[in-house]
């Protein structure tokens, strides 16, 4: 939750944190009051939703294009001098590969599982989650796609294939990049 706020306040202001923060509800608020002063700990999910949600309709057009933008800014954040280094000369389906096996640390239910499809893609699926929502989609969209970028790669690109919060069967994901 930490990084949502530091997220608002780098992106729109001290202000806008602090509107951010007065308009959650009383349990989220208690939770961004208490990450902003220490380490990030183990968040609801619904609280979770609410904070990506909220910032989008304070700050976003409303249709959770900023719920990507702060995944992206999750990628290049808190990520320390030895993870930036080793983000930055492994594989992308290496990347990938330790990001499935740490989902347990972060989620309580679903899994992360990711495929080559050719040399320069990948295609990623969240698998099984028990509350599907687009906000947390876009959010783990942003965060593959700032974790490509912190690479040499060029052009990356990650697409949304399939959504269950849409119909589909899992929550998929096409990453492209180049050289």
């Amino acid at each position: 939750m930490r990084l949502r706020g530091a997220f608002v306040e780098q992106r729109f202001g001290v202000d806008a944190r602090q509107r951010y923060v007065a308009s959650a509800s009383p349990a989220l608020r208690e939770v961004l009051l208490r990450d902003a002063k220490s380490a990030s700990t183990w968040v609801d999910f619904d609280l979770f939703i609410e904070a990506t949600v909220l910032a989008d309709k304070l700050f976003g057009r409303g249709d959770l294009g900023l719920a990507w933008e702060i995944g992206r800014f999750a990628a290049t954040h808190e990520v320390g001098v030895w993870k930036n280094l080793l983000m930055r000369h492994i594989r992308p389906t290496l990347l990938l590969s330790i990001a499935s096996g740490a989902w347990n640390h972060h989620y309580d239910g679903g899994r992360l599982v990711s495929r080559a499809t050719g040399s320069n893609s990948v295609l990623v699926s969240i698998e099984g989650f028990p509350t599907p929502h687009r906000s947390h989609c876009q959010s783990i969209a942003g965060w593959m796609q700032g974790s490509l970028e912190l690479g040499p790669r060029k052009d990356c690109r990650v697409e949304e294939t399939q959504c269950r919060a849409r119909g589909g069967s899992a929550c998929e994901f096409k990453l492209t990049w180049g050289g």
